[in-house]
């Protein structure tokens, strides 16, 4: 059995559809473990690998130990216009914005988006919930400028 390092490793790569392919650094480099499209199943997919490529249980692999590295997909950039699409659940407050549009910045830490959309404020998205290629209106422009003028005030 490899003896298990102090931190496990694993990278996210975004791939065209975009889910994310899940990569763990193994004994013996670094190993494609799955898949998801799901942005919140990222973590248990890199466990569950990490189980698999080091022969232990899910358990052995906390979660203090799992360094994920998300890059920013290479279909979005910093101040891009987005449509939200979709939520987690119809309990989120990310719900009340379905269909709106907003600017969008890559937020590192969490691997997603803070996406600022004029009659709510700012949200977290991940990609899956987000039309990088939206058609914007001319009122949703001014709509989110003028809203960006107010609250910078």
């Amino acid at each position: 059995m490899p003896e298990l390092p102090p931190q496990f490793r694993a990278r996210v790569r975004h791939e065209p559809d975009r889910s994310y392919a899940v990569l763990v650094e193994g004994p013996d480099g670094e190993v494609l473990v799955g898949g998801t499209g799901s942005l919140r199943e990222v973590r248990r997919v890199a466990r569950q690998g990490a189980a698999r490529l080091f022969g232990v249980p899910v358990d052995q692999i906390v979660e203090a130990r799992l360094d994920i590295v998300i890059p920013q997909p290479p279909y979005g950039r910093d101040g891009q216009w987005v449509r939200i699409v979709a939520a987690g659940d119809s309990t989120d407050e990310e719900s009340f914005d379905l269909g709106l549009a907003g600017q969008a910045h890559w937020f590192d830490q969490q691997g997603a988006w803070f996406v600022t959309v004029a009659r709510s404020g700012t949200g977290v998205y991940p990609s899956e919930y987000l039309d990088f290629a939206p058609v914007i209106t001319e009122d949703e422009v001014a709509e989110l400028r003028s809203y960006l003028a107010r609250t910078l005030l």
